[in-house]
């Protein structure tokens, strides 16, 4: 009993495995807290009843769910009856719309098919339609343009423009109808552009000419209509040649008539009783010079130039913002479409269609000024050729120089007027070089003598006045690096030479003395006149060499005057015959022939006054420097003659025993200390 207390009975399987199942539950399932939950609402009393009771009602419970579920279904079997008759109706209902529709498609399938292909048709038609209007906005052109264009009533401006443009687009454009095969529709087309593009042009060349001859350069302001239209104009290389043609012929009976207001105040063909404008002073009134008339008329020819050129400038090759449109790119299109016109000016073998409108410009400017050339040339030769004044014509010479120089600066060295004043250039030279040899010429057949004072003759002062000027104006008119060496030996050729040469043929009838004075004289007028004279460094540096040959002259003639009055020349003489003072025989010379004591006597009487008696001999000589000069350079000349004399009669009477100082007072009573002293 005991042992069974303490061993309880074996527990089935099935009791063992809900022992551990409920062992092993955990609260924290929600199961199992859920049962435990429920368990507590309905298990209030811990009895053997209530648990007996527990097992049945919780199945009456879950019958009871049960019941309900059944019940809700059963509703819910109702409704899907209900929605499955309601699908049966639709499904009746779509079956018998279809059987209609597929009766209906069976009926409307040739009107559809009819439709889809009008609706086709029309798209293509519409395309066409796209393409037409398309073609005939870019290819064609309408009536009222066509008049606009071709109308002579109508005017030259913007719209004309527009519409030459877009048939000249047109033309252009009919390569592509060529190139895509629509050969026929191409060539008629661009045949029809082209009769009306030569039409436009015609019409807008005539334009062109009249609004040149109205056209008036004076104005500051250029219609820029005329400007585009000389633009398009230049595609057309033959009509614009002939409006500049007509232009230049305007232009030059303006020129003209301009020149002759300028010149008298009144044009050409006015009437003689016309009165003149106050307020233009004609220049044959006013300048009275030459030189200023001359002026005056270059000036006014260099301004009209000048202006010409400006506004041909602003008028023809203005700058443009589009370089596409300006005249130089259209010139050279319309080269390029008339080579012929390039050809007729160019012999050469190369294909150049390049257009240089500078010198087209430069060319139109000297084809305007052509017809004032040759009265403005007769007036300006009548200037010259009326001048006797070598300055004169040499200063008109100058200026013409500078104006030729200045116009080939400005329109080049190939010009009508260039040439032109060239010309006028050489024929104020000719007549500078004219008057020039005629003044010399008078000269030559009337030379003076040379007068009391050996000063430079007339003639020379008045050809070195003429000198100086005509060296003034050379010098003005030099450029910074000029080679003026030629035209200066030139000058002094032609204005200088000649009056020396005429000095010289003077100078063969004077004496010796007289004529160095006298050509000394004349050298250094000469050498004065050029000393502030830059140019003539070189011409004066010559004159120095004459000068001092004259001088070189002047010292050995005074030299020999001092020998001669002296009386020791016949000494000088026979000391130089032997070459030495301690030549044998030189002793007999000396006191056989001569008596020294005569000698000194003489010496003595010009030593007294010797320097005196040779500067007055030398007065007239114009510089006083040069008068000590050749006196100093006379007296030492000559106190060396005297100490080789004082020496040979030394040794002549030391040979014959009578060498003592005293001795030698007595035979020759002066030193060459004392000579020098006396003749400082």
């Amino acid at each position: 009993m005991d042992y069974q207390s303490r061993n309880p009975a074996p527990i089935d399987s099935l009791t063992q495995q809900r022992l551990a199942s409920v062992l092993s539950a955990a609260y924290s399932d929600s199961d199992i807290r859920d049962a435990v939950a429920i368990l507590d609402a309905r298990f209030v009393e811990n009895t053997p009843e209530s648990r007996r009771l527990l097992r049945a009602g919780v199945q009456a419970d879950v019958i009871n769910s049960h019941a309900q579920i059944v019940r809700d279904f059963a509703g819910v079997s109702e409704r899907l009856a209900r929605i499955g008759g309601a699908l049966k109706s639709i499904n009746d209902l779509i079956s018998d719309l279809r059987a209609r529709s597929n009766s209906a498609v069976t009926e409307t399938a040739p009107v559809l098919d009819e439709s889809s292909g009008l609706l086709k048709n029309r798209e293509e038609t519409a395309q066409k339609q796209v393409v037409l209007s398309a073609f005939t906005q870019n290819f064609t052109i309408s009536d009222d343009e066509r008049e606009i264009l071709i109308d002579s009533g109508e005017p030259v401006d913007a719209r004309f423009f527009n519409v030459l443009h877009n048939v000249k687009r047109i033309h252009n454009d009919c390569s592509l109808l060529l190139s895509s095969g629509n050969d026929r529709a191409g060539t008629e087309i661009m045949d029809n552009m082209a009769k009306l593009l030569n039409s436009a042009f015609q019409k807008l060349y005539r334009w062109v000419l009249r609004e040149l001859k109205a056209l008036s350069l004076e104005s500051p302001q250029v219609n820029s209509g005329i400007r585009k239209a000389l633009r398009v104009l230049a595609e057309r290389p033959t009509l614009l040649q002939n409006c500049l043609d007509f232009f230049a012929e305007v232009r030059q009976k303006i020129i003209v008539d301009s020149f002759y207001v300028a010149m008298t105040g009144a044009p050409a063909d006015s009437d003689v009783d016309q009165p003149l404008d106050r307020k233009v002073k004609p220049i044959e009134m006013y300048a009275h010079d030459p030189l200023r008339y001359v002026g005056d008329v270059l000036a006014w020819l260099h301004s009209t130039a000048v202006g010409e050129q400006e506004t041909l400038e602003v008028l023809f090759i203005a700058p443009e913002l589009d370089t596409q449109k300006s005249i130089v790119s259209k010139m050279q299109e319309g080269l390029k479409s008339e080579p012929w016109v390039n050809a007729r000016d160019e012999d050469d073998d190369e294909d150049d269609t390049s257009f240089d409108v500078h010198a087209s410009l430069l060319s139109l400017v000297n084809k305007d000024m052509e017809l004032v050339i040759k009265p403005l040339r007769t007036r300006i030769e009548q200037a010259i050729t009326s001048q006797e004044s070598s300055t004169l014509s040499y200063r008109l010479f100058s200026l013409i120089n500078f104006y030729r120089v200045t116009f080939e600066k400005l329109l080049g060295v190939n010009c009508i007027l260039v040439t032109t004043i060239q010309n006028l250039e050489i024929a104020a030279l000719r007549q500078f070089h004219h008057t020039l040899s005629d003044h010399v010429r008078t000269v030559r057949n009337q030379l003076p003598q040379a007068t009391d004072d050996l000063s430079p003759p007339e003639f020379l002062v008045e050809a070195l006045s003429e000198l100086s000027k005509l060296l003034k104006t050379f010098t003005s008119s030099l450029g910074a690096e000029e080679d003026v060496s030629d035209d200066l030996n030139r000058i002094f050729e032609l204005a200088l030479d000649p009056y020396l040469e005429c000095c010289d043929e003077i100078g063969h009838a004077l004496a010796p003395k007289s004529r160095h004075i006298f050509l000394f004289n004349c050298l250094y007028a000469v050498q004065t006149c050029l000393r502030n004279i830059g140019v003539a460094s070189d011409r004066s540096e010559k004159l120095e060499l004459s000068m001092r040959s004259h001088l070189d002259d002047l010292i050995a003639i005074e030299h020999g005057d001092f020998l001669e009055q002296s009386g020791i020349k016949p000494l000088i003489t026979i000391l130089e015959q032997h070459g030495s003072p301690y030549s044998p025989g030189l002793s007999d010379k000396l006191f056989q022939n001569y008596s020294l004591q005569a000698i000194g006597q003489k010496l003595d009487a010009f030593l007294s006054s010797a320097l005196l008696d040779a500067r007055k001999d030398l007065a007239r000589l114009s510089s006083r420097s040069t008068i000590d000069e050749v006196v100093h350079s006379a007296v030492a000349r000559f106190i060396s003659d005297f100490e080789r004399l004082e020496e040979g009669i030394s040794e002549a009477l030391s040979q014959s025993g009578e060498g003592t100082e005293e001795e030698m007072s007595h035979v020759w009573p002066r030193t060459a200390a004392e000579v020098r002293v006396l003749l400082s």
